[in-house]
């Protein structure tokens, strides 16, 4: 794993290590009782919640209650990338994360989160449930420890706005506008004059209220169940971005488990997250009317020139990820031909 950790962080992972294996970590060859943590940044009753819940209830049906899990929402125990690392480290067993959080130790994995990359939902299927899904589980548990357990789709993302509706990239000059701590999001809205804000989710709400920042992106479904329809004014159905929510556990912990609890495990969450993105895909509209119900609408803003205004921001990831990083966009490219 090409990661810098502090001697601090270091030092929790191997805390980390001890409390699991203090708790009796089966080996392979036995079968002993295991309780878990499942750790993601998204407020409860979010389909991730949802999906955490269901992935604990199966795990549990299907080992017949040798192994339970607890889901921890909001951020309470690790944030986005708090919990990408502790999934490394082990200090959290369970974690929903996404590859451009992962780009900040491999830089190439923030392909996914390129702007305008991926055609819709039925293209990031046909990507993550293929050959490009199956190489990139491979990549992160030789690169990072973790085994990708499933790849979740949040749906494409819009902007939320406190004082002015959105039409084109010039509308966002100056706006500052919270994005999630990811160097590709960043880059995107730097590209377009913004004045992009890193934050933790759970600060946004308060930061909007106040003023902090004047503007949000995220899929129709994060921005609701948020509340942010309270302390925004105006929407704008860009679809900037597709945002990818992934279920990983770490890989010492799927190691010691025995072949049956392992199976159970990854049949749980094939279930849990094929029913998210079930979910999701039924959702996207039902938010997006809600928020619209509240707010200002700009249903069509000018998408091409958002495309062309952020296309920087691609070779700027070519640039910093290398062949690696162009490869992974020729293979979302290839996975879109009919």
């Amino acid at each position: 794993m090409t990661t810098s950790l502090t001697r601090r962080t270091f030092t929790a992972g191997l805390l980390g290590a001890a409390l699991i294996a203090g708790a009796g970590l089966a080996t392979p060859a036995s079968a002993q009782s295991h309780q878990f943590k499942l750790s993601h940044h998204l407020a409860p009753g979010h389909l991730v919640d949802v999906a955490s819940k269901r992935f604990a209830e199966l795990v549990a049906e299907k080992t017949n209650g040798e192994i339970t899990i607890e889901v921890f929402p909001s951020g309470q125990i690790a944030g986005l990338r708090q919990g990408a690392e502790a999934v490394q480290l082990g200090t959290v067993d369970f974690v929903w994360t996404d590859f451009g959080t992962l780009a900040n130790w491999r830089p190439e994995y923030g392909f996914v989160s390129l702007p305008f990359l991926f055609q819709g939902d039925d293209h990031f299927a046909a990507t993550f449930n293929g050959e490009v899904g199956q190489e990139l589980r491979e990549d992160v548990k030789a690169n990072f420890g973790a085994e990708i357990l499933g790849y979740g789709n949040a749906g494409f993302r819009v902007i939320a706005t406190r004082d002015k509706p959105v039409n084109g990239p010039d509308d966002l000059k100056g706006v500052r506008i919270r994005v999630p701590e990811v160097p590709i999001f960043v880059s995107a809205f730097r590209s377009v004059g913004a004045n992009p804000t890193p934050m933790a989710w759970g600060e946004v709400y308060t930061a909007l209220q106040t003023g902090v920042i004047d503007a949000v992106e995220n899929p129709a479904e994060g921005l609701a169940v948020g509340g942010m329809a309270e302390v925004t004014k105006y929407l704008s159905r860009t679809n900037h971005i597709m945002t990818d929510v992934n279920l990983l556990a770490n890989g010492a912990l799927m190691a010691g488990l025995t072949e049956a609890q392992q199976e159970a495990v990854r049949s749980a969450a094939a279930t849990a997250v094929e029913e998210f993105n079930a979910a999701t895909r039924e959702a996207s509209s039902k938010y997006w009317d809600q928020l619209a119900a509240k707010l200002e609408v700009v249903d069509t803003p000018d998408t091409a020139a958002f495309q062309k205004a952020m296309a920087p921001v691609w070779d700027e990831f070519i640039a910093a990820a290398g062949d690696a990083g162009k490869g992974w966009i020729e293979k979302v490219q290839a996975a879109a031909q009919p």
